[in-house]
């Protein structure tokens, strides 16, 4: 055992106290600090820094008693610390315990007995100070984690599309264009994006990878700077995803995979042009109320290299809408246990009334989560385009 923080001895007589000290360097104390009367103050003031391993009081020593004991405990750095009573009266025994003393050490007592009796608190109190270390360590750790977690979760909505982003698109196409990412842990696994590709085209994508947390957040990195590649067929959506998958199946790791639905918006033709690669089925309402669910097929990306997609088409004219969302939104269980199904989806969008169409996300997704607890075991993103007015001539 080291040396330590020091052990202090409170004893009337210092000159006496020899045996406690040969007991006490036996067990490896090595800082030993023997007072009497108003030293004891001292010496306490002292150890502030560095509060004492022991705390042993003779029972000769002037004002010995419970007194002395409560004032003791009220100081702070001696709140957890062993005081040990030595040669107390057996009368007093209860007294002094409930005063603050942790034991007392009563005649007859062998060194033998002594040095054992010491030798626990001297090793319960290395293990409080060890334990108190890894605490505070493990405080720190978990300080600068959620620290780290935080500024990954930022950059991470950084891959989104901003409001003035948004905005821009929705003047140029005369859209209205609302979003709602919501991960089930600090990280996700989900990603959408949109950008122009001509005066009447807009590329819309939605990506769902496998899992969630920091493997999963780091896909949708990966992700991102594929997209940013200018040599992409961005204006044919089957082929796009062909060429993601084909880049996607060197990068994730065995087991990683995405699925993904890639869409091009013509709001001069009135149409929606999109393939998927296991991403859920797109909805369009029409301005007549009715709904139509577009097919879906085609692996999910990263799971074989020579995988095909194929291009779908809906129509998409004024006064039409596009819900896209991840498949938490239709596999999460509501409070009686039951899937919420593609079925629960697509009653949600039939019911919105007309006047709820404009921006109907937040009313949709209120009455969602009236039915399906918050707390989501999977990433959520839904996406909702209307098309409200006749896009204005020219870019930005």
């Amino acid at each position: 055992m080291s040396g330590g923080p020091p052990v202090v001895i409170g004893h009337p007589r210092p000159s006496a106290a020899g045996p406690l000290r040969d007991v006490l360097g036996r067990l490896g104390v090595r800082r030993l600090t023997v007072v009497e009367g108003d030293g004891l103050a001292q010496a306490v003031a002292d150890a502030e820094a560095e509060p004492p391993q022991l705390l042993l009081l003779h029972a000769g020593l002037p004002g010995f008693g419970p007194d002395l004991l409560v004032g003791l405990r009220e100081m702070a750095q001696l709140r957890d610390v062993p005081i040990l009573g030595r040669f107390a009266s057996g009368s007093r025994r209860a007294e002094l315990m409930r005063a603050g003393a942790t034991d007392l050490l009563a005649r007859p007592l062998t060194l033998a007995e002594l040095s054992a009796r010491l030798s626990v608190y001297l090793e319960r109190r290395r293990l409080d100070r060890s334990l108190q270390e890894v605490i505070r360590s493990l405080h720190s750790y978990h300080h600068g984690a959620m620290q780290r977690m935080a500024l990954a979760r930022q950059m991470q909505l950084g891959l989104l599309p901003d409001a003035s982003a948004c905005r821009s698109l929705e003047g140029r196409y005369g859209i209205a264009m609302d979003s709602h990412f919501e991960s089930s842990s600090e990280l996700g696994g989900d990603l959408w994006g949109a950008r122009p590709l001509d005066d009447r085209r807009f590329a819309l994508f939605l990506c769902d990878f496998t899992g969630h947390g920091v493997a999963a957040a780091l896909n949708t990195f990966r992700l991102h700077a594929l997209l940013a590649r200018t040599d992409l067929p961005a204006d044919d959506p089957a082929e796009t995803l062909r060429a993601l998958n084909g880049l996607l199946v060197r990068l994730l790791p065995e087991a990683q995979f995405a699925a993904m639905i890639y869409a091009v918006v013509d709001v001069g033709a009135d149409r929606l042009v999109y393939a998927t690669a296991g991403a859920p089925k797109p909805l369009v309402r029409h301005r007549d109320g009715g709904l139509e669910v577009g097919p879906s097929c085609g692996l999910p990306l990263g799971l074989a290299g020579e995988a095909r997609y194929r291009n779908h088409c809906l129509d998409f004219p004024l006064g039409s809408t596009l819900l896209l969302f991840s498949d938490a939104l239709y596999e999460a269980r509501g409070w009686d246990g039951e899937m919420f199904g593609y079925d629960g989806v697509t009653d949600l969008v039939r019911g919105l009334g007309d006047d709820e169409l404009e921006r109907p996300l937040g009313r949709m997704l209120d009455r969602y989560f009236a039915t399906v607890p918050r707390l989501l075991s999977d990433d959520l993103t839904v996406l909702w385009i209307s098309r409200s007015v006749r896009p204005r001539s020219g870019p930005d």
